[in-house]
């Protein structure tokens, strides 16, 4: 093989590495300590890189190094996302709500069960409360590669609840989205030795928030002037 081309796949791999290394770092400082409070120099110090504006030099600005992490965790969930929807089509489950939310959030649980990914939930979690009302986009909200099977799984939902209007859908999936991240980090900060059948704790979650997304819509009349 030229020499050239080596040296240029040598380089292209630790950018590579260098890319993932600061994206595990900023995982656990924006999990911990919310994006907003997290200077880019700090993620490079946690990520071991000499050049304390490696970041910049990687990402740009931290909605970028934002983006890029959910991307390439997305991109690791999306796989097992789209193996659940091929057993559900097998199956004539996709149909079925609480099968749905199983294929939008049992990978992440995986992650935190199987990879000690309490980083990403806890970085979710900071998202869905600080950054996602303020307009700040998810690769599920685009055509990202990497969300192609969760976009799946949530439009078909959408479709099964269309007595729901759009904004009552979006409300209730990312408050159900809330609620598990919510119930893993609350386990999680649970004593060790603490003895938890996870699939039974999963099932439980499952439960809850198929009964959120499906509870027909509360009738109200508006307030008047007297009320």
């Amino acid at each position: 093989m030229d020499t050239k081309l080596k040296t240029t796949g040598r380089k292209r791999s630790l950018n590579v590495d260098t890319r993932v290394k600061i994206m595990e770092a900023a995982e656990r400082l924006f999990g911990e300590m919310g994006v907003d409070s997290v200077a880019l120099r700090a993620v490079s110090i946690e990520a071991k890189q000499k050049n304390t504006a490696s970041v910049q030099y990687h990402f740009t600005d931290k909605l970028g190094l934002l983006q890029a992490i959910f991307e390439y965790r997305e991109g690791q969930l999306d796989v097992m996302r789209g193996e659940l929807l091929e057993l559900g089509r097998n199956h004539w489950q996709l149909s079925d709500i609480r099968w749905l939310l199983r294929v939008c959030f049992l990978p992440n649980f995986r992650h935190f069960t199987d990879n000690a990914g309490l980083p990403y939930i806890k970085l979710h979690a900071q998202y869905l409360a600080n950054l996602r009302p303020r307009g700040i986009p998810h690769p599920v909200d685009y055509e990202c590669p990497s969300t192609t099977n969760f976009r799946e799984a949530i439009a078909r939902m959408a479709k099964k609840l269309s007595f729901l209007t759009t904004d009552q859908f979006n409300m209730r999936l990312e408050s159900v989205g809330a609620m598990f991240l919510g119930a893993v980090i609350q386990h999680a900060s649970r004593p060790e030795g603490w003895d938890v059948n996870y699939p039974a704790f999963f099932e439980t979650i499952l439960d809850m928030m198929a009964a959120a997304m499906t509870v027909p819509p509360w009738a109200f009349e508006p307030l008047g002037n007297d009320g």
